[in-house]
């Protein structure tokens, strides 16, 4: 991995943390062997859970980052708070954590391989 890519997999820490530790909150609810892992040497995160016997938690757990982030946007745009100096690099924060991965959309609809086998 050249240097450059590890720059930019630890810049993606401040979204992917916060990312990952929703998915792992809201998994909590349903077992108690949801797990987290944070690699900061290869800059990556991610939160792991068996399979959730019910569709809407399942749900809700892959899709929690962006539930969770679309109802902050929509307070802070009817709120009526301008966009300027630091709520800009918030903005642009908050987007990141928002938009829901490949693998989150998949988990969702659960078309994961380990939620075939229930």
């Amino acid at each position: 991995m050249s240097r450059l890519t590890q720059l930019a997999n630890v810049c993606s820490l401040p979204f992917v943390l916060p990312h990952e530790a929703t998915h792992w909150a809201v998994a909590r609810l349903g077992t108690d062997d949801a797990r987290m892992a944070v690699e900061v040497s290869g800059g990556r995160a991610a939160a792991a859970w068996p399979p959730l016997q019910s569709r809407a938690l399942r749900a809700v757990a892959f899709l929690g980052p962006t539930i969770l982030g679309s109802v902050l946007a929509c307070v802070w745009l009817l709120s009526d708070t301008s966009v300027d100096g630091w709520r800009l690099i918030f903005a642009i924060g908050l987007a990141g954590y928002t938009v829901p991965s490949p693998a989150d959309i998949r988990g969702a609809l659960g078309q994961q391989p380990v939620q075939q086998d229930m």
